[in-house]
């Protein structure tokens, strides 16, 4: 991932992902990512939609002073795909904690 710890670019991707963590919970399906431009080209939009629903999520970013081009776009498209990875990991760990508690409260009224 590009960028210094805190930048404005990981801060993007940490808002997209606790998005795409929420809108997960409800679709538990695949997604898609995408990176375009917006705004007259004067900014990215880092765009998730999810397969089942519809939902998208998304966060603008600074164009910066890289070049717009399909080397820059999979750059991004693979950084968010490897965080939101992460973070769905993090979703399905939860859920099973949740199910094994469940379970443990199910057992104890039989």
């Amino acid at each position: 991932m590009t960028g210094p710890i805190g930048s404005a670019y990981q801060e993007a991707l940490k808002a997209l992902a606790e998005q795409v963590a929420r809108a997960y919970r409800e679709d538990c399906g695949g997604y898609q990512v995408a990176a375009g431009l917006i705004q007259g080209n004067t900014l990215i939009a880092i765009t998730v939609t999810f397969h089942n629903t519809g939902t998208e999520c998304w966060v603008p970013l600074s164009l910066g002073a890289e070049p717009w081009n399909a080397e820059h776009r999979r750059r991004i498209e693979d950084d968010v795909r490897q965080v939101l990875s992460a973070r769905v990991s993090v979703e399905h760990e939860a859920a099973a904690m949740v199910a094994a508690f469940m379970q443990e409260v199910i057992d104890g009224y039989r």
